[in-house]
């Protein structure tokens, strides 16, 4: 599998055990605690700043799932945004890999996807853009984003 779809394949195999709806109402819901990265590295912390950009004009407020995972990694983190937000989390100082997910869960469709690296400098700001797009059929297959029955999880 291609290196740069790590991040979504991780959350596919995590969407089966409900993640993605918990995570898709805790978005709406408007949840105000910070995302924590799972363990703190050896280098010193700086911030990401994380911005999604799509060409959806969001009508209210569309739910977006962001994963990260440090390069190299099989393991990250996943936590919801609204787009048109921006998400800041603490982060050791290193490279990593981010995912993001533009959801409709009304009609249970996946209006976008994309990914970018970030590289995040020991106590500074790093600024990432996601920029997202429409899936394709191919791409949902290569990452995964099936139910265990085979069924996808979102139509396009």
């Amino acid at each position: 599998m291609d290196p740069h779809t790590g991040a979504l394949a991780w959350l596919a195999q995590g969407a089966a055990s409900n993640l993605l709806n918990r995570l898709v109402d805790r978005a709406l819901d408007g949840s105000t605690a910070p995302p924590a990265w799972p363990r703190p590295g050896p280098a010193p912390s700086g911030t990401a700043e994380i911005s999604v950009r799509h060409h959806l004009a969001a009508k209210g407020r569309t739910p977006v799932i962001i994963t990260l995972q440090e390069d190299g990694s099989r393991t990250g983190t996943a936590f919801p945004v609204v787009l048109g937000h921006t998400a800041r989390i603490a982060l050791p100082g290193g490279h990593y890999f981010g995912a993001a997910m533009v959801l409709d869960p009304a009609r249970r469709t996946l209006q976008g996807i994309g990914w970018s690296r970030l590289t995040v400098a020991a106590r500074r700001t790093s600024p990432c853009l996601i920029p997202v797009n429409r899936p394709s059929a191919p791409v949902m297959l290569q990452l995964g984003l099936r139910k265990a029955d085979g069924t996808p999880l979102f139509r396009i």
